[in-house]
Order: structure tokens, then C-alpha cells, then sequence
């Protein structure tokens, strides 16, 4: 497989060896009055922050409304994780012409999504991507990359940028070596990735329970002395008028992908994006929720 290219940043899942500890959100115990975190059901969860929401229940419409003009190629609808879900294909994918200023104008971000892969050797398969017509990177997208070893991991690449700072666009955060993610079993897996503006950092859950980056890692979005010091700070997207999942821009038709870009053909349901970084206790309830089906 072809090296990918780190570039210089953009934020969420850059190209750094991470060492990630599990730690307990919490145990599943439910609240009093048959609520869990609070909450009753998954869209009461930052019900005010969830700015997307695609449950895909034999539809690829956002509910929300802030993601629209979809149009599905080579893709089709399976047994999710709740209900129904998106399936992508080797040449499939969902193009949406129409993004909102409360996409485009996202700051910080929380993406949440069931997620269903086999573990694969071949390639990089896009799980999104909120574009930009002038770079192939996009604005924000996650990628899955074979794992090194051992045929249920997957590494997991995301990014989101910030075009207006020079020094701090187009970097990865690589859930890869040996942190990669047990998810390539043909299972759902609830996986969140979430970026803080207020603070510069990242966090990445799998299945409830919360992956602690490395200080060397995280704090270098404020400390590094390449960048001059400087925090990330809020996002700043470019030209995020489309949406797709299941590829990359390049991908679409009339486009160039080189060899390396390959479609996403796993699933995907419950795909959520939310104006803030969840916390962890609403992370936690979110997984609970969904995964009873409510």
C-alpha cells in the first residue's frame, strides 16, 4: 500500500504513534426512573448540540436538515446496530450537494456512529468527508486503514482543520501501531471522536469507554514551539458546501483517486455530529442508549 503523506496539520486523528489507556466511563447501572446519564432516549443526549443525524432507516436524509441533496450510488440498507443501516460498496458512496452554516461553521465538533468492518489489507476507505473543493483533504473526514497485525484491528485516521491558521491545518491523529482498534470483526462498534476549541484537545471513544491520548500528543496543539506556541482554537472550514460518505473527493465522479484511496464497503448507523466535544458522561450514555435500541 502506498505511504500516505502527513501533512503539515489539521487536527483530530494525526499521523502520531498514540498510546491509548482504556479507562471505565462507568458502569451500565440505570439511573433512577429508568433513565440512563439522564436521559431517556439518544436524542435527548446534547439534544441542542446535535446538528446532524443519520439513522438510515431505509433513507440517507439528514433529520436535522443541515445536510442535504443526497444522492446514493452503488450503496443499500442492512440489520444495524439500531434498526436499519447504511452499507457502502467498492464503487458506492452518498454525495449531499447542500451543507448549512451549522456544519460549515462547526468550532468545535463531536462525530459519533456505529460503525461495521471487516478487516482489510488494502488501501485506506473513507468513512466521510465534509469537503473542500481545493484540497483533496477535505475539511474533516475519518479514514480506516488495515491494522499491522491480527485480523480484527483497524487504524483510524481523522482530521478537521482550521484554514485560517498557516501552521495548524492538515495533520492527522493515527490510532495506529500498536493502538489500534479491535473493531475489523464484522461487528457493530460505536466509535466517537470528538475535538474541544476551548482547550485545542482530542478524544476518542470505542464503544463507551474513552481512549486517553498522551500528553506529548495532545498538548502539542498548544505547546508545540513549530507552531509558535499557538492553540488550534476554533475550526475554520473552507468551501464546505458537499458532503459524501463512502469516499473521498477525488473518488466522485470526474475525479483522480490515486491507488491508495479506496471506497468505504463496511456500515455505518446512528452517524451523528454535534456542534461540541460530548463529554465523557454523555458519550457513555449515548453508547448505552443506542445500543438498548432507544
Amino acid at each position: 500500500m502506498k505511504k500516505i503523506k502527513l501533512f503539515p496539520l489539521a487536527v483530530l486523528f494525526a499521523a502520531s504513534a498514540l498510546t491509548f489507556t482504556v479507562t471505565s466511563c462507568g458502569d451500565d447501572t440505570p439511573d433512577d426512573n429508568n433513565t440512563t446519564g439522564g436521559y431517556t432516549t439518544s436524542d435527548e443526549v446534547a439534544a441542542a448540540n446535535l446538528v446532524a443525524k443519520f439513522s438510515f432507516e431505509n433513507s440517507v436524509d439528514d433529520a436535522k436538515g443541515n445536510i442535504t441533496g443526497g444522492t446514493a450510488s452503488g450503496t443499500s440498507f442492512i440489520a444495524g446496530a439500531k434498526g436499519q443501516a447504511w452499507k457502502g460498496a467498492s464503487n458506492g458512496y452518498v454525495l449531499y450537494t447542500g451543507v448549512s452554516s451549522a456544519i460549515s461553521g462547526l468550532q468545535s465538533v463531536t462525530i459519533s456512529s456505529w460503525v461495521k468492518t471487516s478487516a482489510h489489507t488494502d488501501g485506506a476507505e473513507s468513512w466521510f468527508q465534509l469537503l473542500n473543493d481545493s484540497n483533496w483533504i477535505g475539511n474533516m473526514f475519518i479514514l480506516q486503514e488495515s491494522g499491522a497485525t491480527g485480523n480484527d484491528s483497524t487504524r483510524i485516521k481523522f482530521t478537521v482543520n482550521n484554514w485560517n491558521a498557516t501552521a495548524w491545518k492538515e495533520q492527522w491523529t493515527d490510532l495506529g501501531g500498536e493502538n489500534r482498534i479491535k473493531i475489523g470483526n464484522d461487528e457493530w462498534h460505536h466509535v466517537v471522536c470528538s475535538y474541544d476549541a476551548a482547550t485545542s484537545k482530542l478524544a476518542v471513544y470505542v464503544d463507551g469507554d474513552k481512549r486517553n491520548l498522551p500528553a506529548s500528543v495532545t498538548d502539542k496543539y498548544q505547546d508545540d514551539p513549530t507552531k509558535g506556541g499557538a492553540p488550534l482554537g476554533n475550526l475554520a472550514f473552507k468551501n464546505a458546501t458537499k458532503f459524501v460518505f463512502g469516499c473521498y473527493k477525488q473518488s466522485l465522479p470526474g475525479g483522480a483517486p490515486d491507488p491508495w484511496m479506496k471506497n468505504y464497503d463496511g456500515g455505518l448507523d446512528e452517524f451523528r455530529i454535534y456542534s461540541k466535544a460530548l463529554a465523557d458522561a454523555d458519550v457513555k450514555a449515548l453508547y448505552d442508549l443506542e445500543k438498548a435500541g432507544k
